[in-house]
């Protein structure tokens, strides 16, 4: 009785087939995962404006300064602030890249001498010891991010990113959300 199965030649064109399809396939999914980061991060930086100027509204200030090490979210728990009626959102989670999402109302991104409120994307992860790194974010990400909220250019404007500008460090973005914060 002869058995029935696959040549060495047969198993080796449906490897090649497979092979070709993932060369082609792979790529595509993993720029459609990034563009997916990459819009949930604006997303992010909007939603975060819109608390800031909840929060402004029921107080009249902005929210305090709030990074990896700081142990107060103004925008979950009342830092205590007099008017405070939040909380502002329902939950905060680490950036599409795994860092930490901070919130600072002291920077002056654009340099004209007033502070500006500003969504930090933070490579470092939370829950860990500041200084990790291991949330960076790619600079072709921060570059698209950059395009849709600005010029394009990482080192001036709204948007500023991975070393270059002002105010951020390689593997961070700084994103402008809301310009001369004085009231």
């Amino acid at each position: 009785m002869i058995e029935k199965g696959f040549t060495l030649v047969e198993l080796i064109v449906v490897i090649a087939i497979i092979a070709i399809l993932a060369a082609v396939i792979a790529p595509n999914a993993f720029r459609a995962i990034e563009k997916a980061k990459c819009a949930q991060a604006v997303k992010d930086a909007k939603t975060i404006r819109t608390a800031a100027a909840e929060y402004y509204a029921d107080t009249g200030q902005w929210p305090p300064v709030y990074r990896l090490t700081t142990p107060i979210n103004p925008f979950l728990t009342n830092p205590p602030v007099t008017g405070w009626a939040g909380p502002y959102l329902d939950k905060w989670k680490p950036h599409p890249w795994s860092g930490h999402i901070g919130w600072d109302a002291t920077l002056d991104l654009d340099a004209n001498g007033k502070a500006d409120g500003c969504v930090v994307y933070d490579d470092d992860q939370p829950g860990t010891s500041a200084s990790n790194n291991a949330g960076r974010i790619p600079r072709k990400s921060m570059e698209n991010i950059d395009l849709v909220l600005d010029d394009g250019n990482l080192s001036r404007g709204m948007v500023q990113g991975d070393g270059l500008g002002l105010l951020s460090a390689a593997g961070e973005l700084v994103i402008m959300v809301i310009h001369d914060n004085n009231g």
